[in-house]
């Protein structure tokens, strides 16, 4: 499932990141790797999402929300 659809509280694992290169990459670059954990802490009204990873909170819009393909994290 993408990242977009979820809901504010939901802990989430990232399986893959889609899109094109250098978005990817910078994706990466903010710690949007396989196998990190997220939460979600809110959402705004245009479909963007701030996000928590680790210590950071990082807020992305909605497209590069449905270019994180992600699971429900196991505590």
């Amino acid at each position: 499932m993408t990242l977009r659809g979820c809901a504010v509280g939901s802990r989430l694992e990232v399986c893959r990141v889609t899109g094109g290169r250098r978005h990817r990459r910078r994706l990466i670059e903010l710690g949007f790797v396989r196998g990190a954990v997220l939460s979600v802490i809110g959402r705004g009204t245009m479909g963007g999402l701030v996000l928590a990873l680790g210590d950071s909170r990082i807020a992305v819009d909605s497209f590069t929300a449905e270019t994180l393909l992600v699971k429900p994290a196991h505590v």
